[in-house]
């Protein structure tokens, strides 16, 4: 008796339900680690989104008795562009599996697999932006890396006329002292016209070898590695507790704060992640892949300030 054909629409509908199911077991299981410090919003429907950094007004003066009111005038510091890129992988089920009896354990597998890669992407994109973060080749906004000294600022309204920084003054590994001077730091900030904005610190941003310090840092009651009674400062001021810890963070060294500055680092989506299924007549293959597209970066460098470490 002749088999049955198996006909490449029906292969579809049995198998991709298979294949997708397996797909979204990987992603329902997992813990997003770039959603700790990015944003997350859709982008407009375009090749890009462009967000302009602007600067308010300075201090009021004080008016005696009778004098007019000063006008002042505020003004586009920079425009950060975030260019949608698309990303995707895919594979192959050849009609020898099929005829095996083998494409729905591989291929299950290999959906899991794609889940993994996709997830994989995203992730070492976003941590991309701190791992670049002192690397002038790659800018922001204002043309300069994401944490440095000299950011692009205005004094007496002109554009460019002054800089201010958001990397520590003295770059020094994760200890009580330097996430103190960084606190202090943050707390001193300016906001382009040369007003405290006095940000507020919200997470420690570290790899996963500064970790267990990071706790030790933000829960200790009395201050870490000392053997007096002083207080932990950090702690009793509640000046800063959590802890965001990213595995794809390449320096063993680097440290963040990330502080409550808007427009910080975020991810605009123009297409999350999809996946899609379908045959090919000359090889008799069936072809599953999955695709992404979005943007990413930061407008306003001081939500994030940082040190190398060394």
């Amino acid at each position: 008796m002749a088999g049955t054909i198996l006909r490449s629409t029906d292969f579809r509908a049995i198998v991709e339900p298979i294949l997708n199911q397996a797909y979204d077991g990987v992603y329902s299981q997992r813990a997003d680690e770039y959603k700790q410090i990015f944003t997350e919003s859709t982008g407009i429907a375009r090749a890009y989104h462009e967000e302009p950094m602007l600067y308010g007004f300075g201090q009021a003066p004080e008016l005696p008795d009778g004098q007019a009111v000063n006008y002042d005038q505020g003004g586009q510091l920079y425009v950060k562009r975030y260019p949608y890129s698309v990303y995707g992988l895919a594979f192959a089920l050849t009609k020898v599996l099929v005829e095996d009896g083998d494409h729905i354990r591989i291929g299950s597998t290999y959906s899991k697999h794609l889940a993994q890669s996709m997830i994989e992407t995203l992730e070492t994109v976003c941590a991309n932006h701190l791992n670049r973060a002192f690397n002038a080749s790659y800018v922001g906004g204002d043309g300069s890396a994401l944490v440095v000294n000299n950011h692009v600022d205005i004094a007496g309204g002109a554009a460019g006329a002054n800089s201010r920084s958001n990397l520590l003054t003295t770059s020094a590994a994760l200890s009580q002292t330097s996430l103190e001077q960084m606190l202090i730091q943050i707390r001193q900030a300016e906001d382009p016209r040369g007003k405290k904005i006095r940000l507020t610190p919200k997470k420690l941003v570290v790899a996963p070898g500064n970790m267990l310090t990071a706790e030790v840092l933000l829960k200790s009651v009395l201050r870490a590695g000392t053997n007096n009674n002083d207080l932990n400062p950090v702690k009793s001021m509640g000046l800063l507790s959590d802890v965001a810890v990213l595995s794809r963070l390449t320096s063993a060294t680097a440290w963040f704060v990330q502080t409550d500055a808007p427009e910080g680092i975020k991810v605009l989506w123009r297409r999350k992640t999809e996946k899609a299924m379908e045959g090919d007549f000359e090889t008799d293959s069936v072809r599953y892949k999955s695709t992404m597209r979005f943007g990413s970066g930061w407008t306003d460098w001081r939500a994030m300030f940082g040190t190398s470490g060394t």
